[in-house]
């Protein structure tokens, strides 16, 4: 069978939705195409059997979905929780425009592909009674992500945190920011503990780096400097920095707002995954956030287990 991923663009670098395209396109043996030329007729259609469009909402994404549906081509989606309801109430009114054209591809597709069961809810619930067949596949399976490997004691008496990504209202950056002021504005003592706290651990200080872009050598520079990752994400549609993290041996900090990590494996003690926090309050995402820092200070510092 000779398939096509068709992808609103091939940037491997700054699309998270192209790596994971091109990961299963690997796998399959499957071709690739950006969106835009394919709305525009290029690559002919009789070539292949099946075809694979990748995101939502675009113009040109909706132009592809049309083409193979004109040419009676089994069609495959792929919405990267395009579907996730925070995601829907983001610029809703834009959504809610064009969300006919856009259920009316969905409901004519030969499947649809989501990457964990809670993205496979929020297609059926988009969707109602008149959804196609719905499969989720594990993109973790694309990472070495088995190996166990703890992150060394902090000697420095600073503990680096990393947000690699771009700023963005659904990433949560600005809660990460106030949970490492608040943590560092107010450090925890073995010997004099804040009142009514639970993990006693040596103070020690927080430097967050926020990095929207870093390549090769400079990336490699930036993984190194790292000692957790920390993705405050109100909505992913996969968390692809979470495995790459991972497959690197740092430990991770993530919310329920990248599902596919909420499968209860904490990979060695590497995983920290916040639940409540999507649907929770500024002050309760912050806290979450601080307190999960805190426990990556307790253990550290051999006080809190893993």
């Amino acid at each position: 069978m000779r398939i096509l991923h068709v992808v609103p663009g091939l940037d491997e670098v700054g699309n998270g939705i192209s790596v994971v395209a091109k990961l299963i396109a690997e796998e399959q043996g499957a071709d690739l195409m950006e969106a835009r030329l394919f709305a525009k007729g290029k690559g002919e259609l009789a070539d292949y059997d099946e075809v694979w469009v990748h995101s939502c909402w675009l113009p040109m994404t909706l132009k592809s979905c049309q083409r193979v549906l004109r040419a009676g081509k089994p069609l495959v989606r792929m919405t990267h929780a395009n579907l996730d309801p925070v995601r829907l109430r983001y610029h809703g009114w834009k959504k809610w425009l064009v969300g006919p054209i856009e259920r009316w591809c969905l409901r004519r597709c030969d499947r649809i592909v989501a990457t964990c069961e809670a993205e496979k809810e929020w297609i059926e619930n988009y969707l109602g009674k008149c959804s196609p067949p719905i499969e989720v596949t594990d993109i973790k399976r694309f990472f070495n992500l088995s190996h166990v490997e703890h992150v060394d004691r902090v000697e420095s008496g600073e503990l680096h945190l990393l947000y690699l990504g771009r700023r963005h209202p659904l990433k949560g950056v600005e809660y990460l920011e106030e949970a490492v002021a608040e943590l560092n504005s107010n450090p925890v003592n073995p010997v004099n503990p804040v009142q009514n706290s639970s993990l006693h651990v040596s103070t020690c200080s927080t430097r967050l780096k926020i990095v929207s872009s870093a390549f090769g050598e400079e990336l490699e520079k930036v993984w190194n400097w790292c000692d957790v990752l920390v993705l405050p994400t109100l909505s992913e549609n996969f968390g692809l920095v979470v495995a790459e993290a991972l497959e690197r041996g740092k430990r991770v900090i993530t919310t329920d707002g990248a599902p596919a990590w909420g499968d209860g494996n904490d990979y060695g003690g590497r995983l920290i995954y916040l639940r409540g926090y999507r649907d929770g309050t500024k002050d309760e995402r912050v806290g979450l956030l601080r307190d999960a820092l805190k426990e990556v200070l307790a253990r550290v510092s051999g006080r809190g287990g893993k």
